[in-house]
This record gives C-alpha cells, sequence and structure tokens, in this order.
C-alpha cells in the first residue's frame, strides 16, 4: 500500500475502555441487549464490532448519511446501530477528554478465562479483564503481542448470525501488522483456527479459517504511522461516490482509491472523531 499523508487512527486508551465497561458492570440498573437469542455459538469468529467515540452527535450523522445506518438508544452512553432493521454494531460514548476513537472488533468465546490464559502464554496483554455486562454476556479485552487491541465475548444467549453480504453492511476485517507470522501464530493458538493462503490480484494473501470459513486475514501495515491493529471492511457499490460522501460529511480520506492497491477497489477512511475503517468497492 502506498504511505498516507494523514496519521492513521491511534491505539485505543485502554483507560477509557476500563471505565466504561466497569460503569457498565457496576451500574444495577445498566443492561445491554443480547446480540441473540439463537443458543448457537460462532466461536472464533467476528460477531460483533463496538464503536469507542468521544464525539457520539458527529458520528452518527456521518454513518447515517454515508451508509444509512440508524442509531438507538440504549442509555446515555451506548448505541445500537442497525441497517436494514438489523443489529449490526455498537456505540459507547468515550470521556470528551479521551482520545479513543477505534471500531473494536468482538470475536466469540465460549470460555473467556481459558481464552485469556491461552492469550498470556502468548504474549498477549488482559486490558479488561473478565467482566460481566447484565444482558449480554462476559467480556474481557486483549492487546495482542503487536499492540492490536479486540475483544472477546462469551454471550449468555447465543451468537448472532452472520451479517449478509450487502451494501454498507460489513463484509471483512484483517490485522495490519509489522510481522505477519507472528501475529498469524499468536492468533491462532487462541483457538481451531487453521492457517491458510489465497492468491489476491497475484499476492499471497494469509489468513485464518475456522470450520472452513475464512475468519480474518493479515497484512503487511503500509508504513511506521500506522500501529499494529485491527481494520474492518465495509462493503460499498461505487467506491468513488462513497469517497465523496464520506468527505462531504466530515470524514476524511486516509487512502484514496488508487490502481496500485486492489485495483482501485478500496479507500481507507477515517470516521471525523477518528475512528478508521476500509471501504471496499464489490459488486
Amino acid at each position: 500500500m502506498k504511505p498516507f499523508s494523514t496519521k492513521w487512527l491511534t491505539v485505543p486508551i485502554t483507560c477509557s475502555l476500563a471505565l466504561f465497561v466497569t460503569a457498565c458492570s457496576q451500574s444495577p440498573s445498566f443492561t445491554l441487549p443480547a446480540l441473540a437469542n439463537s443458543n448457537n455459538k460462532a466461536v472464533g469468529t467476528i460477531i460483533w464490532r463496538d464503536l469507542a467515540t468521544t464525539a457520539p452527535d458527529k458520528v452518527q450523522p456521518f454513518y447515517h448519511n454515508v451508509f444509512g445506518w440508524n442509531f438507538e438508544t440504549v442509555n446515555d452512553d451506548y448505541s445500537l446501530i442497525t441497517y436494514k432493521g438489523q443489529n449490526i454494531a455498537g456505540m459507547a460514548k468515550m470521556p470528551s477528554n479521551s482520545s479513543t476513537n477505534y471500531w473494536l472488533p468482538v470475536i466469540s468465546t465460549n470460555n473467556i478465562d481459558n481464552t485469556l490464559t491461552q492469550s498470556e502464554q502468548s504474549g498477549g496483554k488482559t486490558l479488561i479483564k473478565k467482566t460481566t455486562l447484565k444482558g449480554r454476556g462476559e467480556l474481557a479485552v486483549i492487546q495482542d503481542p503487536q499492540g492490536a487491541v479486540f475483544s472477546i465475548l462469551n454471550t449468555f444467549t447465543g451468537d448472532p448470525s452472520a451479517l449478509p453480504k450487502q451494501d454498507s453492511n460489513w463484509i471483512w476485517q484483517e490485522i495490519w501488522t509489522d510481522n505477519i507470522t507472528q501475529s498469524q501464530n499468536f492468533y491462532q493458538k487462541l483457538g481451531n483456527y487453521k492457517a491458510s493462503n489465497k492468491s489476491l490480484l497475484g499476492h499471497s494473501y494469509p489468513y485464518l479459517a475456522i470450520n472452513e470459513q475464512a475468519a480474518f486475514g493479515f497484512v503487511k501495515k503500509p508504513n511506521a504511522d500506522v500501529p499494529t491493529t485491527w481494520v474492518n471492511y465495509i462493503k460499498v457499490s461505487d467506491i468513488n461516490a462513497t469517497v465523496e460522501k464520506v468527505e462531504s460529511n466530515g470524514g476524511y480520506v486516509l487512502m484514496a482509491p488508487t490502481k496500485e492497491v486492489r485495483n482501485g477497489t478500496v479507500a481507507i477512511i477515517r470516521d471525523p472523531a477518528g475512528a478508521g475503517f476500509v471501504i471496499q468497492e464489490m459488486k
């Protein structure tokens, strides 16, 4: 990838996330909606994403105008994000003096303690220890050995089904890292993953699969301004039109579509508060 002229998002500030999770767990009146009532688990896959943001009032109109997302208030600090009648993510309000603006991916597990032990034995760091969120499940937050931050969740009532691969919806996720081999080895030890590769526009693309389904990929990060981080992808049908919407609604284009990167089908975006993601054109 070409370097960007503007810096990528920073690594999440742990104390802000910890304060929010602690407040949620200790409040007697705070109950989060269940992600599903399926009684099924999709262990090892990304089942949810939470936007930690310092500026809900700025990012809500951005995501609504660019992607058609809607926001349903749960309480003063948390909202559900819906698209075409389906819950697709959450939004957590961070303190205004924080710099935490980040899309936090959530991986399903059926045993928080085991996953944390496997992570720590492989060099991961537990940023937020196992915490019970009423109505939703047991949650913890991990930083991998290269610095990428993600969450694990053992739901009480089952995991949601995979989202439909439609425009303005999540379609993929990957880790951008200095050392693909080390990152892949770390995540493979967290579950029953199979290391795989596929050819992507003439280049080898490594990823992990579980139950014969691709779970997430790995990319060499483009430059030193980019910390090792999880990156989430949103599907669009017209990359250039979406880039125009991003800019006209207060977002930032860190990398415009270019033929040198996936034949001009992707752009790297930052929302008005600073949370980063990628859009990809798929017909």
